[in-house]
C-alpha cells in the first residue's frame, strides 16, 4: 500500500469515527432533554406534557386500576431538580440520574420516551419506581 493509499484510508477511519461520536453526543443529549421535559413538566403541574413523554405500558401504570386519568395521576411523582448527574445508555435502554429521581428510557419508532420514573435505588434490590412500563 503507498503511503497516499494509507493517508486516505486513515483519514476515512478518523472521520467515521468522528461521525460515531457525534451520533453518541446526539443520542446522549436526547435521552437527557426526554427526562429532564419530564421531570420538569411534573415539578411544573402539567401532567399531559409529563404523559406525553411515556411510553403506552407506563402511561397505563400511571393510573393504575383506578379510573384517575394520567395527566392528573402522574402529578403524584415526587420530583425535586432536573439536575442531570449521570446518563447511561445500553442499546435501546438508558437511565438518567436528575435531582432527586432516576428515569429509565427506551428507543422507540417515535424516539426515547420515559418507561419508569419515580425510580429510588434500594440497597441489595432492584429500583423502587412510582411509575414503570
Amino acid at each position: 500500500m503507498s503511503g497516499r493509499s494509507l493517508r486516505v484510508g486513515l483519514a476515512a477511519i478518523v472521520a467515521t469515527a468522528g461521525l460515531a461520536g457525534c451520533a453518541g453526543s446526539t443520542e446522549r443529549a436526547e435521552v437527557q432533554r426526554v427526562a429532564v421535559d419530564f421531570v420538569t413538566a411534573v415539578e411544573d403541574r402539567n401532567g399531559q406534557d409529563a404523559c406525553d413523554l411515556l411510553t403506552s405500558e407506563a402511561e397505563e401504570s400511571v393510573s393504575g386500576a383506578t379510573d384517575v386519568p394520567c395527566p392528573t395521576a402522574v402529578l403524584s411523582i415526587e420530583e425535586s431538580g432536573a439536575e442531570v448527574h449521570h446518563v447511561q445508555i445500553w442499546g435501546d435502554a438508558a437511565q438518567v440520574k436528575l435531582g432527586s429521581d432516576t428515569v429509565f428510557l427506551r428507543r422507540l419508532q417515535v424516539g426515547w420516551q420515559v418507561r419508569a420514573a419515580g425510580c429510588h435505588s434500594q440497597p441489595g434490590a432492584a429500583y423502587n419506581c412510582d411509575v414503570e412500563g
